[in-house]
């Protein structure tokens, strides 16, 4: 772990996706919060935390991150962007407590709940119509997701930039492109035509324009700037369930154990990770 930390770091700073995994359903005797850094998705610091340390589950979180930057102060590794899924007390940390650290949400939980405010509103019931939802908006959530993507990467860490970039989109389905980017396809081709509905409804455009501003994206743009995702943490601890069954109750020994075994396994690669604990679960059942 200390060589992916090296391969990380760049003049001792480092940019870290945090999550946690918790290794029962429901009140939790253990806690993995993993770190990864977001260079090389490698697994730079972890912490177990169990009830020992604290009997609420709910606070393991924070507890596991406040013991990550420890371990990174001790290397004297500066974090300098830590990502994680919007979780309040961490937000609330590094705000507080680590102040040369930018703090930043992640982008795949936002841009899905974006969609997902949007499909509220393409579809609904017939005497609703125009007024929560509108047919010109149908064919809009999938293609605003992607533009709000677009925006994250294009945005240059300007929070003004990125609200901009999103509020455009409107315009676009409304066919004025004065906005959009040069190198678009709606500003390059004279015979652009749109493959979706134009938005000509003045309730349609409100209905939009109010679920884009609404949206966490919009309101808390300066925390997604810099378009950092913690997919690759939520694959780690998704293949963490291999080890860790929720089902069954491990001793901490036993749990840590596991945990480090899985960090030696996903820092030698994925591939070879996936082959090592199918191996290992192909093993166990033929006992």
């Amino acid at each position: 772990m200390k060589k992916s930390l090296i391969q990380e770091s760049s003049n001792n700073t480092v940019e870290i996706l945090t999550d946690a995994r918790h290794g029962w359903r429901k009140n939790a005797r253990q806690t993995d919060v993993v770190c990864l850094g977001n260079k090389n998705k490698k697994v730079v610091a972890y912490d177990v935390v169990t009830s020992v340390d604290d009997a609420c589950a709910q606070r393991h979180e924070l507890l596991g991150t406040k013991r990550i930057y420890e371990k990174l102060d001790q290397q004297g590794v500066v974090v300098s962007i830590h990502a994680h899924d919007n979780n309040a007390s961490i937000s609330k940390y590094v705000r507080e407590q680590r102040p040369t650290t930018i703090n930043q949400l992640d982008n795949w939980h936002a841009l899905k709940q974006l969609e997902k405010s949007l499909k509220a509103i393409a579809d609904g019931p017939k005497k609703k119509l125009g007024v929560t939802w509108h047919g010109e908006l149908i064919d809009k959530p999938h293609p605003i997701r992607t533009h709000a993507y677009y925006a994250l990467k294009n945005c240059d860490g300007n929070p003004a930039t990125l609200r901009s970039i999103l509020l455009n989109s409107v315009e676009h389905y409304k066919g004025n492109h004065a906005s959009c980017s040069d190198q678009s396809r709606c500003r390059t081709d004279p015979n652009y035509q749109s493959r979706r509905r134009v938005i000509t409804d003045p309730a349609a455009e409100k209905l939009l324009l109010d679920a884009i501003k609404k949206s966490v994206i919009f309101q808390k743009s300066e925390l997604f700037v810099h378009n950092m995702s913690t997919a690759h943490v939520e694959s780690f601890n998704n293949s963490l369930n291999v080890l860790h069954n929720k089902r069954i109750s491990f001793g901490n020994d036993t749990y840590k154990m596991k945990t480090a075994m899985a960090v030696g396994f996903w820092n030698e690669g994925k591939e070879q990770f996936s082959k090592t604990i199918w191996s290992a679960h192909v093993a166990s059942l033929g006992q």
